[in-house]
């Protein structure tokens, strides 16, 4: 069965900062994960929110260390939003499969610079569960800013 998990940027329900104006602002919503130790298929990490209008410019997934320990390691993930598992990353294979840290920046097509149009919740899906898990955490990090709608411009 699997289980949700949710970050302390999620539970504070709170959208990271915003930037509007004629000089856009990038801005980062940044979240770690606790520990998960069983890494399972389907297991869903609720990182945050991203405001309605925001571009999405890159997407970081990264852990800290190994998260799946077998020889022939199974574990990927997911990155995308609501509705979207796999908006931004599409069975992540190079994150927490070997020792030390790992990270991956590639986004898929239909992530780069994606519009939201409604308030949307960032999630990490564990897209093939790890085949000998190993307690860790991950971590997400997504650049963006905020697109000005008519009359936002100061």
């Amino acid at each position: 069965m699997a289980t949700t998990y949710s970050t302390a940027v999620y539970a504070a329900n709170t959208p990271s900062g915003t930037g509007h104006g004629i000089h856009k602002i990038n801005t980062s919503l940044h979240a770690i994960s606790g520990s998960i130790a069983t890494w399972a298929l389907n297991d869903v990490i609720n990182v945050g929110w991203l405001p309605a209008g925001a571009v999405v410019q890159g997407v970081v997934l990264k852990a800290a260390s190994q998260l799946d320990g077998n020889g022939s390691p199974t574990l990927t993930f997911d990155v995308g939003v609501g509705g979207s598992a796999a908006l931004f990353k599409s069975a992540i294979s190079t994150v927490g499969r070997s020792a030390g840290a790992s990270a991956d920046s590639t986004i898929t097509a239909a992530g780069l610079l994606y519009k939201t149009t409604v308030r949307s919740l960032v999630t990490v899906t564990v897209h093939a569960a790890a085949a000998t898990a190993i307690a860790g955490t991950v971590e997400v990090a997504v650049d963006y800013y905020v697109e000005d709608v008519a009359g936002s411009a100061p």
